[in-house]
């Protein structure tokens, strides 16, 4: 996924939970995003999943998992131009 969104490129098809994706994006690339604090990075995925890339549900346990959106024929739907994070374009 060329110029893809570190958030996106942690997402998969399989569901993944919130410490999950902060430790696959990794706390350097989430400094230089301003999403160290957790909850912007979750605000950032919530705002991926009003986008439409992005999906969430609620495990048994009550953690949030979040997915890759797909499209009909099953590929990942493609980011609209959109910025996550305080002033940082996230692609």
């Amino acid at each position: 996924m060329p110029c893809a969104s570190p958030l996106l490129a942690a997402l998969t098809d399989e569901p993944a939970t919130t410490s999950d994706l902060y430790d696959r994006v990794g706390y350097m690339r989430l400094t230089q995003l301003g999403l160290v604090p957790y909850d912007a990075f979750r605000r950032a995925l919530a705002e991926l999943c009003a986008g439409g890339v992005a999906e969430s549900s609620i495990a048994a346990d009550g953690s949030t998992l979040w997915r890759r959106a797909l499209d009909d024929a099953g590929r990942p739907r493609p980011a609209p131009a959109q910025r996550v994070g305080p002033d940082r374009d996230w692609r």
